[in-house]
């Protein structure tokens, strides 16, 4: 995928690797503009760099492990590099991360947006390849052989934050562009330590959304995919009205082709959300990610979750009926800390009975700074294991059954800059389907009419082009 053609010559040369969430992939994609503006050059991972900077994660202990492996990594590629530690991984775990040999800079999720400033001060005071900074800014003389600490800038969240971010208008590597309309999150589920890492809710005034999504479109990003901690959350705290009503004025633009809904909380996939993508037709992806966790209702209580597994299956089987073809997903954590075999099976059993189509099956992690870790009893990993093994079965069982059902269905499909191993074209439905094509580079970006003629072992499709749409 090639880079920016925008960027202006210059000696430092800047790589991302970017772990985790959607909301990641954006906030890099503002790290590297506001780079871009200051004369940085980007270079892909794999090639030599100045400057490389890992945005991490922290959802899980695995997150925490591929961070730390990526970290290491990086001075393995370049070993004069400046090393930049930036994001939830950082916030949480500092000293952790400074700990790592290698490390210059460590940011936290507030102050990654200033990147650009601490390189400034880093480059400054060493230049590159000069030893790391120490916490005020400034650099250890290259003589001295004392282990010398990074530059570290976590900035804690006030009780009331705003929403914080600049604009951006190109999204490297994508045909798609994601857009975080939302972060942080007011809820404790006991397992989750995300509330630590992104702080409140808060939103991106809704002015803010129609500027950048126009600015977005101006790109020509043909499907904007909408994102955020706690998406359905949108527009409370600044009193602008409900997600559903966003969106309603986002399709009033008609600058963007399709819309699409990161995952969502059920709960908020309420009559009013489901109206306005109901009427939008095909421009709003029929495609509904809604975090189940467990269906067992006395491990609900434990996760602290706002609903019964009732309460879930009924907003599910709404969408199924309202939206037969909609590809619906679900999260569910295996070996919550007092997990019986009983309250597995209720979870399996729900599983097998709700109208779901796909599942991301999460083994239970301790996360420091949770409510869950402190409950007993935990569950042994090898039972996390076996559970993980029959409830992924019961996931693949759900695809298949949904796969067979489209197969000879005409689906929308937005052309990607991919292409397969074979070389032909890959395109995404609404309903989060790959359908491989024939075609030239032409094609690509562009909306088509196709069939799903037959599903494939990686889950792709052969599929027959019908039509192109014609460019707006």
């Amino acid at each position: 995928m090639p880079l920016p053609d925008t960027q202006a010559p210059a000696r430092n040369s800047v790589a991302f690797r970017t772990i985790g969430c959607r909301l990641n992939q954006c906030e890099t994609a503002q790290m590297q503009e506001a780079l871009l503006a200051e004369g940085y050059r980007l270079v892909h991972w794999e090639e030599p760099a100045d400057i490389r900077v890992i945005n991490t994660c922290t959802v899980t202990s695995r997150s925490d492990k591929t961070c730390r492996n990526e970290i290491r990594s990086a001075k393995r590629i370049d070993p004069d590099c400046i090393v930049a530690v930036a994001g939830c991984y950082a916030q949480i775990a500092p000293e952790t991360v400074a700990a790592i040999p290698g490390v210059d800079l460590v940011l936290g999720n507030l102050d990654k947006l200033r990147l650009a400033e601490h390189l400034s001060v880093r480059l400054s005071a060493g230049g590159n390849g000069g030893g790391p900074a120490t916490g005020d800014g400034g650099r250890r003389d290259r003589g001295d052989h004392s282990v010398s600490r990074p530059h570290i800038a976590v900035s804690p969240y006030a009780d009331h934050p705003l929403f914080e971010g600049g604009s951006f208008s190109h999204f490297n590597g994508y045909t798609r562009a994601f857009l975080k309309i939302q972060t942080g999150c007011d809820s404790r589920c006991a397992y989750c330590v995300i509330p630590l890492a992104r702080g409140p809710a808060r939103s991106m005034p809704k002015a803010t959304v129609l500027q950048q999504v126009g600015l977005l479109a101006s790109r020509d990003y043909r499907e904007v995919v909408l994102t955020g901690i706690d998406l359905g959350n949108w527009g409370r705290d600044t009193c602008e009205g409900s997600l559903a009503d966003l969106l309603r004025a986002l399709l009033e633009q008609e600058e963007v082709g399709r819309y699409r809904l990161s995952s969502i909380e059920p709960l908020e996939t309420d009559e009013a959300l489901q109206d306005v993508i109901d009427a939008a037709g095909d421009r709003v992806a029929h495609h509904f990610h809604l975090p189940l966790q467990s269906g067992s209702d006395s491990v609900l209580d434990r996760m602290g979750r706002p609903y019964t597994a009732a309460q879930y299956l009924d907003v599910v089987s709404r969408l199924a009926r309202r939206f037969p073809d909609a590809a619906l997903g679900a999260d569910v954590i295996v070996g919550f800390p007092g997990e019986t075999d009983r309250e597995f099976d209720e979870t399996l059993a729900f599983i097998d009975h709700a109208p779901l189509t796909y599942l991301h099956v999460f083994s239970y992690s301790d996360r420091p700074g949770t409510s869950a870790s402190s409950m007993r009893p935990k569950v042994h990993p090898e039972t996390i294991h076996e559970r993980s093994v029959r409830l992924r079965a019961s996931g693949t069982r759900k695809a298949e059954t949904f796969r067979a059902r489209l197969a000879g269905t005409e689906q929308r499909a937005l052309i990607l800059r991919e292409r397969g191993p074979d070389g032909r074209l890959v395109g995404l439905t609404g309903n989060y389907q790959e359908p491989l094509l024939k075609g030239d580079d032409d094609l690509v970006n562009r909306f088509a009419r196709v069939r799903l003629n037959r599903g494939l072992p990686d889950g792709r499709w052969e599929a027959e082009l019908l039509r192109i749409e014609e460019p707006d």
